[in-house]
């Protein structure tokens, strides 16, 4: 099934805007996704899409850099209070998924640039925090009886250290066997962003074929978008990216296209890009 995140229409910032003009385009899958402002959720309740729930949803009213990982305590409580909240959100919305970002060995000021270099703790004690939050999501998660996943993390050329990877959890092929280790997928699944993957593959130089055949054991959502292969852009898929090229592999989950700062006439047609490359026809 194709959704269509919130993020994709410009000046998204409204979320009951963009969802009165998916309403009035006749899309029916959505994404509640990350960059939108505080409202009252229960304007959630005048719509009838079939709902899922990423990351920043819903939105805090204080500014916060979710970090599960987060050595500061009001950080990592704020983040696991966040995650609970948007699980009690599915549950009144009748969303069946929740989903969220992998953590980070500094707390960040601003995702998408250049982390401080301050603080930054070690991988090995950053995880086992990460671990323990997460268990606790689980738990809240299995009460409800709603599914959750981890979104392996973008590195792009500005957050290396040395060439080397050192702020961002669970990111390339070897972080995601680890991960596979420490969470059972019944747990915990994996929602896969073929964006990053192209990314992160080109600056940590792994095959990012790999990285997929090895998510798609445990994937049970799929994050869809087009860029240059070095900076994490949000361009619309088309036929011939490669990130359309694996979209077929994954026709029995939710598949949602994130690309960004669209009108609805190409949101549509990104849509129909979608169904038409895990239905093989392009007729």
């Amino acid at each position: 099934m194709i959704y269509a995140s919130t993020n994709c229409l410009k000046n998204p910032r409204d979320v009951i805007r963009v969802l009165k003009e998916y309403e009035k385009a006749g899309i029916q899958n959505v994404e509640l996704g990350s960059v939108h402002r505080p409202f009252n959720t229960n304007e959630l309740k005048q719509f009838d899409f079939n709902f899922i729930i990423h990351g920043y949803f819903p939105p805090p009213k204080k500014s916060l850099i979710f970090n599960l990982a987060s050595q500061n305590k009001i950080i990592r409580k704020s983040s696991i209070k966040l995650a609970k909240n948007a699980i009690s959100l599915c549950c009144d919305i009748e969303s069946p998924l929740y989903t969220f970002h992998a953590g980070f060995t500094v707390d960040p000021k601003k995702l998408g640039s250049r982390f401080l270099r301050q603080n930054i703790v070690n991988k090995e004690k950053s995880i086992e925090t990460f671990v323990e939050s997460v268990n606790d999501v689980i738990d809240y998660a299995r009460k409800y009886g709603i599914k959750i996943a981890m979104e392996p993390n973008c590195v792009e050329e500005f957050n290396l250290t040395e060439n080397e990877n050192k702020l961002l959890l669970f990111a390339d092929y070897d972080d995601m066997k680890q991960f596979s280790k420490i969470f059972k997928k019944k747990d915990v699944g994996i929602l896969l962003d073929l964006g990053h993957t192209a990314v992160t593959s080109h600056w940590l130089n792994f095959d990012k074929n790999k990285f997929v055949d090895l998510c798609a054991k445990r994937a049970i959502a799929v994050h869809a978008s087009n860029n240059n292969g070095k900076n994490d852009q949000h361009r619309s898929l088309t036929k011939k990216c490669w990130q359309a090229s694996k979209l077929k592999l994954f026709k029995n989950i939710p598949i949602t296209l994130e690309t960004m700062n669209l009108d609805i006439k190409k949101i549509k047609s990104n849509i129909r890009i979608a169904e038409n490359l895990i239905q093989d026809d392009f007729s």
